[in-house]
């Protein structure tokens, strides 16, 4: 999908604008011709009025061409060229008595009106116009043929065309809103998902997560950043190449993806509350949360993905998870502030002994960032509770 958004970006963002003005170009060409020879056939002949109709309808025609090459992104082209293509099918069907074989013409111009416009136009203005013809054909004697089956053949065979024509542009504009759907998702996927686990990237968790946290300000339900970490991953790249350590950020990816709700209870649309932060750091935003206890257990489920050991090589048994968490407003009222305390809290996490969840604690995350600071080790592990409920 990525390949192909790439490699056809132009060409599926203007899909129906290009093949609008490539049918536009298209039948205007052929009707200037037209229109130019038998204007100055009916000036030869003496027949002003229609001659002086068909240079007026190729001039504007022209100028309509020349207007969008100029304005592409005006596109009013098939309106223009249906307008004169019409006014020339009603000077056939009402001042063209003496023109043999008229009504054939009108077989080309409504199947280039139906398919040089969008499908709707297309077909209002076909109905319309068989309508009209129809009943000049049947209750006026402005059309007069050799027999009356000539007339039902006519009428019969125009009706064929227009619907055939208008089945047509319904589904290519049905192929073609199909095709731009998946273009927008795919312009989407470039955008805001990570290429290679599928995930939010940091980018978009970060502006849908601003929103996210104005709305659920008031809420009396819990909401909490999770920074998650893969322990001892750069030993996995390292020892067994980046091409493994990839296939175990898909792994990780697809378990949070599958135990962790990605939808919102209400919209029941998908979110951008999981997301790759950067490596194999990952960070969710928790919210609706009932109670503490909950919590826990979300976080203990998170801590427990890799427990069935990762089948990508027999050579890694198990991996573990590092988790720290910050509550929001308590623990920090921005969006900055909030990612920067559940970061410390992760690492607080993995000081502690790893494969296991961190509250965010101030004081314990200071004296943590002064003994790394002092090339310290191990500090005494915070405890996994709600730190208010201590």
């Amino acid at each position: 999908m990525t390949n192909f958004v790439g490699q056809h970006l132009e060409e599926m963002a203007d899909m129906r604008s290009a093949r609008k003005c490539k049918i536009v170009l298209l039948c205007s060409v052929i009707a200037l011709i037209i229109m130019a020879y038998y204007g100055l056939l009916h000036l030869s002949n003496q027949s002003y009025l229609f001659g002086i109709t068909n240079g007026l309808c190729v001039i504007i025609l022209a100028g309509n061409l020349f207007y969008q090459r100029l304005n592409p992104s005006v596109n009013v082209s098939d309106i223009v060229l249906s307008g004169v293509l019409l006014f020339q099918a009603a000077m056939l069907l009402f001042y063209g008595e003496h023109i043999t074989d008229r009504l054939l013409w009108l077989f080309p111009i409504l199947a280039a009106v139906i398919l040089a416009c969008e499908f709707k136009t297309g077909l209002m203005i076909s109905v319309s116009s068989y309508l009209l013809i129809f009943v000049v054909c049947v209750f006026t004697d402005l059309v007069v043929v050799s027999g009356q089956f000539a007339v039902d053949r006519f009428l019969i065979s125009l009706l064929a065309l227009s619907v055939l024509c208008n089945t047509s542009a319904y589904f290519y504009a049905k192929v073609a809103s199909y095709i731009q759907s998946l273009y927008k998702e795919g312009i989407e996927d470039l955008a805001y998902r990570d290429q290679l686990t599928g995930l939010a990237n940091r980018w978009s968790f970060e502006s849908w997560a601003l929103g996210k946290l104005e709305q659920v300000r008031d809420n009396e339900t819990l909401t909490a950043m999770v920074f998650l970490d893969i322990d001892n991953f750069k030993m996995i790249n390292d020892t067994y190449g980046h091409e493994i350590g990839d296939r175990v950020l898909q792994h990780f990816a697809n378990r949070l993806k599958n135990n962790i709700r990605t939808k919102d209870r209400k919209t029941q649309r998908n979110d951008y509350s999981i997301a790759r932060f950067a490596g194999d750091e990952f960070v969710l935003l928790l919210y609706g949360v009932n109670s503490v206890e909950d919590l826990n257990r979300i976080l203990e489920r998170i801590c427990h993905l890799f427990e069935d050991s990762y089948q990508s090589t027999e050579r890694i048994n198990k991996l573990t998870v590092s988790a720290g968490v910050a509550l929001f407003p308590d623990d920090a009222d921005s969006m900055l502030e909030l990612t920067r305390c559940a970061d410390k809290a992760m690492y607080s996490a993995k000081h502690s002994g790893k494969n296991q969840y961190r509250y965010y604690n101030p004081h314990q995350c200071d004296s943590l960032d002064s003994e790394e600071e002092l090339g310290l080790g191990k500090v005494t592990p915070l405890k996994t509770a709600r730190p208010n409920d201590s």
